[in-house]
């Protein structure tokens, strides 16, 4: 006993959903209104209402909820119209007994003409909320697949950008490197060594042993290097050769880890071989290769 006690207590308490009792609340007043107390007054003074007020009720519950009000509404309607008449000493019997005259029937089809009309509306509104719904789900949804599609294309446009970029810079680069001026083929060179090895320094130098001259260096390092670029101490040198002939090098500093491979080197050997022929023609000239390293940082 003690057992079903506390399984009762944990139990939890369910609820009629909001809509049932809002539906029974609505007949039990509409019934004590308008069949209860019109039953009550008319079994104490004789008469026979015809057809009687509780159709009203009946009537009201059917336009509100369909089909799903018109049963609710007779059976409120008919049980208050029995209280009625038992509260007024007739006997529940006397006021369902004239249930089946003409005005009654009329107002009974007519009940049921209203919650069929009502249904319909109801279950077109019903149809209406889903489509709603879907419709709704559909444009969240489609509103996603914006913000993706938004994201892609400022992904290739930021991708275009770059692209635009780097054909311009490799426009420069190429016009230095098939020119026949050595300094801007040296920092053509230099300039597509760091873009291609991601190094934070890269010079080129011309001669053998210590008569190398600087033609081009580019310093990524920032102002707070210090040291020095020092041939020896670069992490790869490049020679840059005309025939069989070592005219220079290609050095680089702070390269990657990731960047030292088979494949950057192959890259470098195309550079030193593509700026070869422009620094060649500077030594051939008379003063050599003229003017001065421009420094860029």
């Amino acid at each position: 006993m003690l057992i079903a006690r506390l399984w009762t207590a944990k139990e939890p308490v369910r609820r009629a959903p909001p809509a049932l009792r809002r539906r029974v609340f609505d007949a039990v007043w509409l019934a004590a209104a308008l069949a209860l107390l019109p039953e009550l007054v008319a079994a104490r003074a004789g008469t026979v209402l015809e057809p009687h007020p509780g159709w009203i009720a009946v009537l009201v519950l059917a336009a509100r909820y369909g089909s799903g009000g018109l049963y609710p509404g007779l059976i409120a309607a008919g049980v208050a119209g029995g209280i009625g008449s038992a509260f007024a000493g007739t006997g529940p019997v006397s006021a369902w007994s004239g249930l089946d005259s003409g005005p009654n029937l009329i107002a009974f089809a007519a009940c049921l003409a209203v919650s069929w009309a009502a249904s319909w509306h109801l279950r077109t509104q019903a149809e209406l909320r889903e489509r709603l719904s879907t419709a709704s789900n559909r444009a969240a949804e489609a509103e996603t697949k914006n913000e993706t599609l938004r994201d892609v294309v400022a992904t290739l446009r930021a991708r275009v950008d770059r692209t635009s970029t780097s054909i311009s810079f490799l426009r420069d680069v190429a016009a230095g490197l098939d020119g026949t001026d050595p300094i801007a083929a040296a920092e053509g060179a230099a300039d597509l060594a760091l873009a291609r090895t991601q190094a934070s320094a890269a010079a080129v130098k011309v001669g053998r042993n210590g008569f190398q001259r600087l033609l081009a260096v580019r310093d990524a390092r920032g102002p707070q290097a210090l040291t020095p670029l020092a041939l020896r101490d670069a992490d790869l040198t490049v020679p840059i050769l005309n025939g069989d002939d070592r005219i220079g090098v290609i050095a680089l500093w702070g390269i990657p880890q990731s960047g030292l491979d088979d494949a950057t080197a192959h890259d470098l050997d195309v550079i030193a071989s593509w700026c070869a022929p422009a620094i060649a023609i500077g030594r051939s000239r008379p003063n050599g290769v003229n003017g001065h390293a421009r420094r860029h940082e």
